[in-house]
């Protein structure tokens, strides 16, 4: 009888450790993709068939609903294993210092994410430790209808001064040249942050972001001047520019009455979709300095500090991030994964082929707006405002952004 039982006993382990015995997973997932849920779900397919014993419940939610909810929930214990999250300071940073998500710099340094940019890595992690991977990879630059271009015999600037001087060309045309609004406040941030990565220059913005050197420089006024001064009161911009939109800038660019729009990556369907020849540069350095795009990420993965299943947790955030699924992002949700991709045999648009071909050639900078404080986000809000409004000037301006985070 004993050795009956032992017997049993040995039959049943071996059963658990081969897997008959064992129960699936299920990884509470929580994302954004609300209008890629057919692309989404594609994926986590893919990931339940080449890991059938891990099931993904997944809960599609706006960012609006996400933000006030996520930090109570994953204190309550009731939030998910995995969640697709803003990456800034702000937002995941928070996370991390309150001790909600969970450390993954074993996948980085053991090989699991090989492929992922370096400088993704740098943007999700927070007192030394990374707690995701950053995804949606989008750069700023310039729009333009190669159309008109091609009309008027212009050619892609290579520097600011000639950038300008395009400008003029398409107003003397009688096109509005830049299709840029500043009513919703925020597109003026991007704008700042293409002129300050060229002007500041890569090693300056950090340690003003780091909070090791002040605002209140004078390449920092230079980095405003030329925009919101120089080229605003040479009509180079929409009319009454704080009352246009960002939709309304869209609209003026797509219906052909604008030459460039200076934007993101993020409107490549847009303007794919728009039947416009769209062509991309990068917004061209001043004579003598360094083009510098500011680059940075829609959101990114986090796995919560309470999971039950990290191991899982970790296999999924590998498979999303295996440059071996790259067609899933690219093709299934044309999202811009965060490592070089190779687009041959893809049926994509020539704007996203060069989006994927940039980000893995060109040196890229920050997109300064998810890596600074509220406070800081919204002296640039109120303060752009009023400098194209012609109520404060360039000086004034760099003086609130030092004040904001003093």
């Amino acid at each position: 009888m004993k050795i009956f039982k032992s017997l049993a006993s040995a039959s049943a382990i071996a059963l658990v450790a081969t897997g008959a015995f064992a129960q699936d997973v299920t990884l509470r997932v929580w994302d954004t993709f609300a209008d890629q849920t057919a692309g989404m779900d594609a994926f986590v397919a893919a990931f339940e068939e080449a890991n059938p014993g891990i099931k993904i419940a997944r809960d599609v939610q706006s960012i609006d609903e996400m933000r006030p909810v996520i930090q109570t929930a994953l204190n309550a214990g009731t939030g998910p294993d995995i969640f697709y999250y803003d990456t800034g300071p702000a937002f995941a940073g928070a996370l991390a210092e309150s001790g909600l998500l969970l450390p993954i710099d074993d996948m980085y340094d053991n090989g699991m994410l090989d492929a992922v940019y370096p400088w993704t890595r740098e943007r999700v992690s927070f007192g030394g430790a990374t707690y995701g991977v950053g995804n949606e990879v989008e750069f700023l630059g310039v729009y333009y209808n190669r159309t008109i271009f091609a009309d008027l015999g212009l050619e892609v600037p290579t520097t600011h001064e000639e950038f300008v001087a395009v400008a003029q060309a398409l107003q003397d045309a009688g096109n509005v040249p830049i299709a840029f609004g500043d009513a919703d406040g925020w597109p003026a941030f991007h704008i700042f942050s293409l002129y300050a990565n060229n002007i500041v220059g890569k090693e300056g913005l950090e340690a003003m972001i780091a909070g090791e050197r002040s605002w209140d420089d004078p390449k920092v006024v230079a980095s405003i001047e030329p925009f919101f001064v120089e080229m605003n009161a040479a009509g180079y911009l929409a009319p009454s520019v704080n009352a246009v939109n960002y939709d309304d800038s869209i609209n003026l660019f797509t219906t052909g009455l604008s030459g460039m729009m200076v934007t993101g990556t993020w409107l490549i369907q847009s303007m794919t979709d728009s039947g416009l020849d769209v062509g991309w540069f990068f917004l061209p350095a001043p004579e003598g300095m360094d083009t510098l795009p500011p680059a940075g990420l829609g959101s990114g993965y986090f796995v919560s500090a309470a999971t039950e299943h990290p191991e899982e947790a970790k296999k999924f955030l590998e498979f999303m991030f295996d440059p071996a699924n790259a067609s899933l992002w690219v093709e299934g949700m044309s999202v811009v994964p965060p490592y070089a991709v190779d687009t041959s045999g893809m049926e994509i648009a020539p704007l996203t082929s060069f989006a994927m071909d940039a980000l893995a050639t060109v040196p890229m900078g920050y997109n300064i707006d998810v890596l600074t404080p509220d406070a800081f986000n919204t002296a640039m809000k109120d303060g752009f405002q009023a400098v194209l409004g012609g109520d404060r000037s360039s000086a004034e301006q760099a003086a609130a952004l030092a004040a904001s985070v003093e």
